[in-house]
Formats: C-alpha cells, structure tokens, sequence
C-alpha cells in the first residue's frame, strides 16, 4: 500500500556565502558513530582563489586557522605551528572540545601533500594530517574553486554566466558576496556587472564593519575615506562617528529609528559577521520600549533560563498538563526562533521547542482503529508524526545538560501516548492473530531492480529518507508491511530478502531462526545471502556498480540504525541525520551505476525512549529465554503477561510485555515486541525522475575537450547537455545541446578551455527540459 507523508522541514537555504561554506564543512567532516573523528580539515587553494575571504571567515569561524608567517593572534602561522594547534598541544591556543579545526592552505596544492619526500620541507609537518583529517575538496575530488561554489548544487547553487571576465569579476568580490544577503542573487543569470556592483558604496555594510573595529577602520581606509564615511553616517543615519563611539551606535540599533532599521535587517541576515556587534548588543542596556524583544539580547538569555525552569517542570508533570504547558511555552517562546539570536546559537531550549510543540500536538490523539487494518492505516497516516516529532526533539540539543533536560521533557509527553497506542494495538492484534499472520508478506522479485536492505529504518525514519530523495530529484513512493512476530532480525529479515518462500519453521526457540525447507539449516544470513546468490541475484558490497551479466536484479545490505540503537540507547537519534546521509549517497550511487529501481527494505522497527522502557518482571522459571521484548514460554507455562505465536512455527509460544515495557530493566532502544513502531515496516521505491520518456547514460568519455555520451533511450529526440549545475540550463559549457538520435550517441564540445578539470554533470533531458539521467564527469579526463 503507497501512504501520504508530510513532507519533512528540510535545512533552510544557505541565506549567505559563509552559511553555505560553513554547511559544506560540517557535510565533509560528518563521521558516523564509532568512527573517529577528522583531526582536521584541509582546505588547499593552489591559486589562493579564497584569500581574500579568509579574513572575513576567521571572524566567524574561530576554528579556521591559515598557513602562512606566525601571527597568533591572527590564527596564522607556518606549518610546524598549524600541526601543533591540530595537535591541541599549544597553551595559548584553544579550541573547544568537538569542535574540528580548519587549516587553509593558500598556494598549496593538495598533490604537493601527496607528493611524500617530494613534498616541500615546509609543508612535511601537514603531510599525515591528509591521513588522520579530512580534505575538503568537490565530488570529483578535485579542490574547490570559486566558480564551483557558486554554481553547484553543493554550493550556493546560483546561475552563473561562464565567460572570463564573469569569473575574474566574482573572485574580485568575493569579500563583499560574504556580506550580500543570496536571496538577491536567486532567480537569475548573475554576469560581471552584477558583482561588480557589490563594490559600490555600501554604507549599511560600513557601519556595520565601523561598529565591530571602531578605530581601525579609519586606519585601514585612510583619512579621505574615514570623512566620507562620516559623512554619509551623517546623512543617511543622523549619526556621526567621529564623535561617537561603537557603543552609541549599538544602543541606535537597539532603538532602530529611521534608517537603523536597515541597519539591523542586515545584521540579521548575516550575524555570524559581526560578532563584535553582538557583543555590543549583549552589553548594551536595552530601552524599555524594546524589552523583551528581539534587539533585547539580555532578554532573550533571560527567556532562556525561564524555559529551562518550565522544561524542568514539564519533565515531572502529568501527561495532559505537560501537553498544555508545552502548548503555552510555544506560544510564548516560538517567536525567538526566528530572531537574530537563535542565529547565532543562543537560543537552544527555543529551538528545540519546535519538534516539542510537535510531539505535543501528536501526542494528544492515541492511535485508535476498531480493527489492525484501521489501526496501520491510522498510523502510516498520522500516528508516526509523534515518533517523528521525538526523535527531532532528542536530536535538537547537544551540550550535556540541555539534551538530559530535553529528554526528560520527550518522556513525559512521549511515553504515554506511546504505551495507549501499543495497548490497544495489541488488543487488536490478541483477537486476530491468525488473520494478522496472513498479512505479512515478503519482497518481491523485480527483474534488473536492487533490494536494498537497509537495517532498522522504521517507518517514520523511511519517510524522512523519502523527503530527502524527493529533494534530489528522484521519484520516491513509500509503502509498508507488516513484520512477523516477534519483531526481531532472525524472524523477520528473511522477509525482506527473496528468499522468504523457501523457508519453513524449525525448533529454534532461542534465536527464533527459521530452517530452509527440507533441510536442518538455519537461515542465517549468509545462508539467505548464498540462495539469493543461487537465484540468479548479484550481491553488491560497498563498491557500488553496475549489475554483472547474466544477473536478475541487485541485493545490498546497508544501514547501522539498529546496530548504533542498542549501542547508543537514546542517543541514537543524533545519528539519524548522518545515516539518512549516507543513505542517499547510497541511492545516487546505485543510480549513477545504472539501476533504475531500488526497493529499500527492512525486518522490523524499533522503540526507543529516554530514560527507558517500563520494566516488567517475569519470573525467570517460565520462559525459556528472554529478550527485552520478547522470551519463549517454557511448555504449558502461563506468565501474567500477553502470549503469542512464533511466525514460523505457531507451537512456540513467545511472551510479549504488555504496552512498551521491558523484560530487561534500563532498555532505552528495543525491538521484538507489538506496537505500531515494532510491526508496521516501510517499503520504499525509488526511480529516476521524469515522466514516460526514460533515458540512461551507459558511458561517458573523453577525447580532449570533446566529450562523448552514449545513451539507451527509449526515445531517440532525448537531448544530451553539459553542465556545471545540473538543475540549471543556463549553466551549460557545451558549445550545443546533441540529440543522440536512433544510435544512442551524441558528442559535445566545450568551447572554453578554461573549464578543463572542472567538476561537471551529464544530463538527459527531454522535449520539456525534464533531467532524465545525470552523471558526473571532469571535463577533459582521460578516457
């Protein structure tokens, strides 16, 4: 069955050049749980294209040191020094704890540290750092340039004109496109007068720098420059500068009278850049008019602390005024979400209210249904937002205090709800049993199509990998099934592999392992892997690739969900984010290898809470074995809790907790039991976006500057382009646009030999300009 989904708040667009830089090295320094984190990330610049922002960035980035003549107090010294920041090993500079340092190299290719004892005396000491760090560098793994930034989807994703004199025009502003707000520079072709003219007096923006270096903007600008400044201070703010101090000018933002309401828009827009005059603001007394509002920056740290009171109390409160108080709490603090200081991170109970609003407003419906039908259908429609909601608030926070504080308020709105919902659930499930059991079906065999497996991606979590691939472009349709009981991996996965149909049950009361048919061995996963094998199915690993001849469709098993749950507990969701990640790095390139359909599966859900599951006791002499939430009755035993049948042989009786308790005492993440999270599993089918037309590049190669696509099509009028961003006609390096006609074929020149190593797509297009097919090339690479 296909269910609807709300679509999921996805990452606001980058509102800055600094924003969407700082996005793109956070996403280089992602590391999954159990992995090590970078020592550092190298930032190499052979043609010191990013120079003239590095200034500008070091004052929001106080992590981004600079190779170059020592000067500690400017974050920039010669590589001995920057391996001994790295290396945290220096007194008089510090670095908070987590928080990964940035070296940029200036003038320094990263070939040079590959070079080994070629590599410059100079540079050995950063040599190991490519090892232990990371490089930020583009998908092709070439460095980043200017002109890759600007266009590319991992970038700023703006409409960029190729020629010459646009390029040497943006690099020449680039200090200035770090303060120009992007919005203004979306939805059309930027060429070189449209950078240029961010040169042009901007007095705003003077202010603005005036009031964060006070004296040493008269010094850098010259006396000539310091008068015409105070001048138009004069004029357009009634504020003169030579005879006022930075602090005078805060207190007028504050106030934001006439043109100062400019000036405070701005610095909204931007915070990070100004960190001078945040601190101008904090220290500044607001006017009464202005208490307890956004330009109230020791307001809003007093609001902070008053929500952290209410949050506490929350924790300890009922469920239905915990619902209503956290109601109240939105409607008072939701607005500081959107002000400056949120920005800049000093809001952190106010931004985690969001999903906390949300989880409230969920959580005061239990999921109902008269029969297990309406009860799945009352959940793959609205039920998941609840789970959702949780593990958005759980993930909200990371300093230590904030994310216990958090955590104790999600259980207190999150866990009764939950344990409604899967009572009654299991109410229904008690009397239908045998008709539940008919229910639960396996994956199905789709000739040239992957199943991909994807380890404990419960429902609400598939429907947040669904959002992001919708994003990308792709045609994402989420369905569910059920999963058998009990709702543990040896049970239920062989229901998401094909293999499903040639099991039967056995006598394995211990790890509820299924047995093929006719044969005394278990089905354990190498033994599914191997008859998949045997089917005719080719077994993909990590190294992503087409499928091999003489193969009926694709099998990849991925994901780590269930394996970091029971590692993590509640601490699981701050990992959520990096799987769904990988997750979708996955599908790309499962399609950029050529398969058109990928089936995303999985065995079963999960339950997780904070604080742990309810415990619930049973005696040890009537069970067999014991699971958190779930154990094997020992002959005509009959414990006090509900009984059910194994899926894979009804003689075997599995006990099950009633609710979401626990067998197991302190159980934060779990699975094995009933309840709507544990039962009712995603089933996701991706495609290629476009319509009826459907086209596939099958290869892409080059003979100079000359690149030649071959395309199996299904309509020969399909159109092949060259482009910088894939998403942007207006991006195309290629001199024309080819059809690739009944042969398949089309080769494209690119005109500019400028362009040659840079990162590039592929595209498909049809008559309506639709992306059938992208892949991404290097322009120029040897075939």
């Amino acid at each position: 069955m296909t269910t609807s989904r709300r679509r999921a708040s996805t990452p606001p667009r980058a509102r800055g050049l600094v924003d969407a830089l700082e996005h793109s090295f956070l996403h280089a320094l992602r590391t999954a749980e159990g992995e090590a984190a970078p020592a550092a990330l190298l930032w190499a610049d052979a043609d010191r294209q990013w120079a003239g922002l590095v200034l500008r960035l070091q004052s929001a980035l106080p992590h981004l040191f600079v190779l170059g003549a020592y000067d500690a107090a400017k974050r920039t010294g010669p590589a001995i020094w920057l391996r001994c920041v790295v290396d945290r090993v220096l007194e008089d500079v510090a670095i908070a704890p987590g928080v990964v340092p940035i070296v940029y190299l200036p003038g320094v290719a990263r070939q040079a540290l590959r070079a080994g004892d070629e590599c410059p005396r100079d540079l050995k000491p950063l040599v190991e750092l490519q090892y232990r760090g990371r490089v930020w560098h583009q998908r092709n793994g070439r460095d980043w340039t200017i002109d890759a930034f600007l266009v590319s989807e991992d970038g700023l994703g703006l409409d960029v004109a190729q020629d010459a004199r646009t390029r040497e025009a943006a690099q020449r502003s680039l200090p200035l496109l770090a303060e120009t707000p992007l919005d203004g520079l979306r939805g059309h072709r930027l060429e070189a007068d449209d950078f240029d003219r961010l040169a042009v007096s901007d007095p705003t923006r003077d202010l603005l720098r005036w009031m964060g270096t006070g004296d040493a903007l008269r010094t850098t600008e010259g006396e000539a420059r310091w008068k015409a400044f105070c001048g138009v201070c004069n004029s357009e703010f009634k504020f003169d500068p030579d005879k006022k101090a930075p602090c005078d000018a805060a207190l007028a933002l504050v106030e934001g009278n006439g043109k100062w309401a400019n000036v405070w828009q701005r610095f909204k827009e931007a915070p990070k850049l100004y960190p001078d005059v945040a601190k101008l603001l904090r220290a500044s007394a607001t006017p009464l008019l202005h208490r307890g509002g956004e330009r109230d920056a020791r307001g809003n740290v007093d609001a902070e602390q008053r929500l952290r009171a209410d949050f506490a109390a929350v924790a300890g409160s009922p469920h239905a005024k915990a619902l209503e108080k956290i109601a109240a709490l939105e409607a008072e603090h939701g607005k500081r979400r959107d002000w400056v200081w949120a920005e800049l991170g000093e809001s952190p109970l106010a931004v985690a209210l969001a999903p906390l609003a949300r989880l409230a407003t969920a959580a005061a419906t239990t999921l109902g249904g008269a029969t297990v039908d309406a009860a799945v259908t009352g959940y793959v429609n609205e039920g998941w937002r609840c789970d959702r909601a949780a593990l958005e608030a759980l993930a909200s926070v990371k300093q230590p205090a904030d994310v216990s504080l958090i955590q104790g308020v999600v259980r207190a709105l999150y866990l009764p709800w939950l344990e409604a919902s899967a009572r009654h659930f299991q109410d229904l499930i008690q009397g239908a049993e045998s008709v539940v059991r008919a229910k639960v079906s396996g994956s199905q065999h789709e000739k040239d199509s992957c199943l991909m497996f994807a380890d404990g991606l419960r429902y609400d979590v598939a429907g947040m990998l669904a959002d992001r691939l919708d994003a990308k472009g792709y045609r994402a349709r989420l369905n569910h099934r059920l999963s058998p009981l009990p709702t543990v991996t040896a049970t239920a996965k062989p229901f998401a592999t094909l293999s499903h149909d040639r099991l039967e049950g056995g006598e394995d009361i211990i790890d509820f392992n299924p047995r093929f048919k006719n044969s005394p061995q278990a089905a354990t996963a190498q033994r599914l892997r191997d008859d998949m094998a045997g089917r005719g199915i080719d077994l993909l690993g990590e190294d992503i690739r087409p499928a091999k001849q003489g193969t009926t469709g694709g099998w990849l098993e991925t994901g780590k969900l269930d394996e970091l749950g029971h590692k993590l507990g509640a601490r699981l969701a701050a990992q959520i984010d990096t799987e769904l990640e990988m997750l979708v790095d996955q599908v790309t390139g499962l399609i950029d290898a050529g398969w058109t359909r990928i089936r995303i599966v999985t065995d079963h859900g999960w339950l997780l809470m904070p604080g742990g599951l309810p415990h619930v006791a049973v005696p040890s002499h009537l069970t067999a074995t014991k699971w958190s939430r779930c154990a094997t009755v020992k002959g005509d035993a009959k414990p006090s809790v509900p009984v059910h049948a194994w899926h894979w042989n009804t003689h075997v009786r599995i006990a099950s907790p009633p609710g979401v308790g626990s067998f197991a005492p302190n159980t934060e993440y779990s699975h094995g039991g009933i309840s709507p999270q544990e039962c009712i599993v995603p089933e996701l089918i991706v495609e290629r976006g476009g319509g009826g037309t459907s086209a596939a590049i099958t290869a892409v190669s080059w003979r100079g500057m000359r690149c030649r696509v071959t395309v199996s099509t299904n309509d020969p009028l399909v159109r092949v382009d060259l482009r910088l961003n894939w998403k942007q006609a207006s991006s195309s390096i290629a001199a024309s646009t080819k059809e690739v006609g009944p042969a398949g074929e089309a080769s494209l020149a690119v005109a500019d030999d400028a362009h040659e190593g840079a990162a590039a797509t592929v595209v498909v297009v049809d008559a309506a300009g639709s992306v059938l097919d992208r892949k991404t090339t290097t322009v120029g690479e040897a075939s």
